[in-house]
């Protein structure tokens, strides 16, 4: 997994966000007027870029490096 600066490039930043804000990847290619196939490519790149297995784990890890900011705070693993 890299940590660091962001290993991300723009689109798959914007994807990103629209991924953590809850959209498929349908409503996401919808969103940026691509395809669905495209959408779901980008999404695997981010996986594979993170050695994530899913968007759930995709999205922690992106969270926990500091590559994707949220709202409020996230407890870092193994803090009270």
């Amino acid at each position: 997994m890299q940590r660091g600066p962001d290993p991300f490039s723009s689109r798959e930043r914007e994807i990103l966000n629209l991924l953590a804000a809850g959209m498929s990847d349908k409503q996401v290619a919808r969103a940026l007027g691509i395809s669905d196939q495209t959408a779901r490519k980008h999404r695997t790149h981010l996986l594979g870029k993170t050695a994530s297995p899913n968007l759930c784990a995709l999205l922690h890890t992106a969270v926990l490096s500091g590559w994707l900011n949220v709202p409020f705070p996230v407890a870092k693993p193994g803090s009270p």
